[in-house]
């Protein structure tokens, strides 16, 4: 009887924890040359996230699409959820952001910051991030990660 209840309960937690601990999907668009969008990937991979990454010749016109605010572009583009993320964006944003559900587009490192995720060694608390808003305000930091 043990064995039965034993083998049950280990079903439903099987069940359970792949439910709630599943993957959150992200789509990243990016040049099919840059590398440092490469260490980016891995970056997430490694941190949870489930990378669909695609290659564009031209990224103007996804960042446009996404409502990439002017002037906070960077060398990829991608997609969390119902949010945008440009560039080097550290997963502990991303998680704040998403826990948040914050009336935003998205997120932003501008540029392509040294001491973020994939471009080299972090020093976490450096980073400044910048939200995207739907009026393309600048400025607006989002936290130092």
């Amino acid at each position: 009887m043990a064995t039965i209840r034993t083998r049950v309960l280990a079903g439903l937690l099987g069940v359970f924890s792949t439910a709630v601990f599943a993957a959150t999907p992200v789509t990243l668009y990016k040049s099919p040359t840059c590398s440092c969008c490469e260490a980016y990937i891995s970056y997430l991979k490694h941190n949870g996230f489930d990378v669909s990454a695609i290659n564009r010749d031209d990224m103007q016109p996804i960042k446009q699409q996404m409502g990439v605010t002017p002037g906070l572009g960077s060398c990829h583009t991608a997609k969390v959820g119902r949010y945008t993320i440009e560039g080097h964006v550290p997963v502990a944003a991303i998680k704040k952001l998403l826990a948040s559900k914050a009336d935003v587009v998205g997120l932003s490192a501008p540029g392509m910051p040294l001491n973020s995720p994939g471009m080299g060694e972090e020093k976490p608390g450096t980073l400044a991030i910048y939200t995207m808003s739907k009026d393309q305000r600048t400025g607006v930091l989002f936290g130092r990660f």
